[in-house]
């Protein structure tokens, strides 16, 4: 896992503005560019603070105009050109412990880092002058946009540019709705000259078919003379006490340092990238933002990523909390679908959340023998068994063969959830074939837990005889005997032949309705149709409706999102399918470290230390979506301790 980026990538920009770096502080808020600093998408910025951890989330410092003399290292794109040109004197990035630049030039040498603070919406940025002939002159002009992460800023009048000076350094706010920015610094100068910096262009969000020209402003220019060996820094916070750069950097030092016990370099990048996601919910609660740089908190994202990010890593008390924040929200069976970004009431529409949240629980228990705290998580775990039984929102219920049926025509229940301007691009309403996967595991799972864990033989036993009725008649519904595989939907006398990785749940989960011989054959034709180097798609490409590429404006991605686009995390279902079927060995072994190299090798392109949501379903597979997405990392992260460790 390379962490390290020279001169060659740096000074190449096609190359230096497809690499993009991400801290994250723990409540919701992150620092995210290009290696270069050119940022190229609406997220990007060096303090995106969370102001309702860990929602409500704003660009409020976008980025540093820096000038060394007559030397720019800065680098930004305008409509048709690049100016200044910073890129072509940096001559490395380095990641770790964070992200590095290196600027050289025949008269000085200069670092310059950034260091996000966890539990606070607080970044350092340190320059300093490694070498140079004399002093030089660093001249710093912070541009601002002080707006939602998702919005874009234009030139107005109503920003009040004015700014407060004091001892601890200087504060401004722009807006009344919005914090006070402040910056902790000692510098030999400062001039206040507020001004507008005008249509710096994003080119990822051309791409996507969404706004793409900001303005930015500037409060004011600030100036250090830095001798060889010294550095200075910069602390912008939307905390007022007193920013001592150097004890905030030690401390991030020391928190960090808990990854460097990790010797495996793709393990440790892993592991960095779990902790991304892991994030406070208010005061007291722990969750899982599912993706960098925009989504939120995700029920159904979170309960599939848990395992690979929590019990993976040993962060048992981590897990507990996480699956202790949504058992609160459980309401008449169902878990949120989603916590929205400025904090309104959750969204329960999703039918396997839920579900999941029951897997998620039984793994807790096998990995920890917590019987308190899996206690604890029961009461939700029984009402989502109840209320998926008895009726919930949506039309959730179990039919009268024990199969559960949700929604109707127009409804997104399922992960594969799009649904633009009232249209469904992949409509699976009525029976989901992963659906009644997970109801029979979590059917069983939960009888499992009240014989161990509640000492309570009998409640299981009801649990049971409908597990082994919902067994039958899922073979009974499913198995397209004409293919060898599964339907992916089922209503009425309708049957979906579509071949979609769904049917691998089937499989790949702990209790499998299927015999061998029928594992085995989902298995082949989901690996004939569907694998590719980084996952299953969504859809087989002989399909009618296959799209290869996900790409265009938001209607035409949003077609493509589950119509043949590869998912990542997919790679975990389908190697605890493949593990299943194969059995263990050096053969299994062998295969499984094949079909994860090209993820580790992943880690070194796109979301650097991360994977990414999604790829093009063609070659070469481009990666696309969100750059570093949870469930993602986890499954990879999963799959390497279960089966190459």
């Amino acid at each position: 896992m390379r962490t390290s980026f020279g001169k060659t990538d740096c000074q190449d920009l096609k190359t230096a503005l497809s690499k993009e770096w991400l801290e994250t502080n723990g409540i919701g808020g992150f620092a995210s560019s290009t290696i270069i600093g050119a940022n190229t998408r609406r997220q990007h910025g060096l303090l995106v603070a969370s102001l309702k951890p860990p929602v409500e989330r704003y660009v409020l410092l976008s980025k540093i105009e820096e000038q060394v003399g007559d030397a720019h290292l800065s680098t930004n794109l305008y409509p048709g050109t690049v100016y200044p040109h910073g890129f072509n004197i940096q001559i490395e990035f380095q990641l770790r412990p964070w992200p590095l630049f290196r600027y050289v030039t025949g008269d000085f040498e200069i670092e310059k880092t950034v260091t996000l603070v966890h539990g606070e919406n607080t970044v350092v940025i340190g320059y300093r002058n490694v070498r140079s002939r004399a002093p030089i002159e660093l001249r710093l002009r912070p541009l601002l946009a002080c707006r939602d992460y998702n919005a874009l800023t234009e030139r107005n009048d109503t920003v009040n540019l004015s700014v407060e000076r004091n001892e601890r350094g200087l504060s401004v706010q722009p807006y009344p709705g919005l914090p006070r920015l402040y910056f902790h610094c000692r510098p030999d100068a400062v001039e206040t000259k507020p001004d507008w910096y005008q249509r710096f262009i994003y080119p990822i969000e051309q791409e996507r078919g969404l706004d793409f020209e900001e303005d930015l402003f500037t409060p004011f220019e600030l100036t250090f003379r830095l001798p060889a060996g010294q550095t200075a820094h910069l602390v912008v916070s939307t905390e007022g006490k007193n920013g001592k750069a150097e004890g905030l950097l030690t401390r991030e030092r020391e928190r960090r340092s808990q990854f460097d016990r990790e010797t495996d370099p793709v393990r440790r990048a892993l592991i960095i990238a779990a902790d991304s996601f892991i994030a406070r919910r208010g005061k007291d609660n722990l969750t899982v933002l599912a993706g960098y740089p925009w989504f939120t908190d995700w029920g159904r994202d979170t309960m599939i990523a848990l395992p690979g990010l929590t019990l993976t890593t040993g962060h048992y008390d981590v897990a507990r909390q996480i699956l202790q924040t949504y058992a609160k929200y459980c309401d008449c069976g169902m878990l949120p679908n989603v916590f929205p970004d400025a904090g309104e009431t959750p969204e329960y529409n999703t039918v396997d959340a839920a579900l999941w949240f029951v897997v998620a629980v039984w793994k807790y228990w096998r990995a920890t023998g917590d019987k308190d705290g899996t206690r604890a998580l029961l009461p939700a775990g029984r009402d989502i068994i109840k209320g998926y039984a008895a009726g919930a929102r949506y039309d959730i219920h179990a039919d009268a063969d024990g199969l559960i049926t949700a929604g109707k025509a127009g409804t997104q229940l399922t992960w594969m959830d799009v649904k633009v301007d009232g249209y469904v691009p992949t409509p699976r309403h009525g029976k989901p074939v992963e659906i009644n996967a997970l109801w029979l595991n979590a059917l069983l799972m939960l009888a499992e837990l009240e014989e161990k864990v509640a000492a309570d033989v009998h409640a299981a036993v009801p649990l049971r005889k409908e597990a082994d009725r919902v067994a039958a008649s899922f073979l009974k519904a499913f198995w397209f005997s004409e293919g060898g595989y599964l339907y992916d939907v089922v209503r009425e006398d309708f049957r979906d032949p579509s071949v979609r990785p769904n049917q691998i749940f089937a499989v790949s989960l702990p209790y499998s309705p299927l015999d061998e011989t029928q594992q085995k054959h989902v298995l082949e034709v989901v690996t004939q149709h569907l694998l590719t180097p980084y996952g299953l798609r969504s859809l087989s490409p002989q399909h009618e409706k296959y799209v290869g590429r996900y790409a265009g404006n938001r209607w035409q991605r949003d077609c493509a999102y589950h119509q043949g686009t590869v998912w990542s995390w997919l790679i975990g279902p389908y190697c605890d399918a493949y593990a299943r079927v194969h059995g263990p060995g050096k053969p299994q072994k062998k295969e499984m470290a094949r079909l994860l190299q090209p993820l580790f090798a992943h880690l070194e392109e796109a979301g650097l230390g991360s994977i990414s949501e999604i790829f093009d379903g063609d070659e070469p597979h481009h990666p696309v979506g969100c750059f570093a997405q949870a469930w993602s990392v986890a499954e990879v992260l999963r799959v390497l301790d279960t089966y190459l460790r």
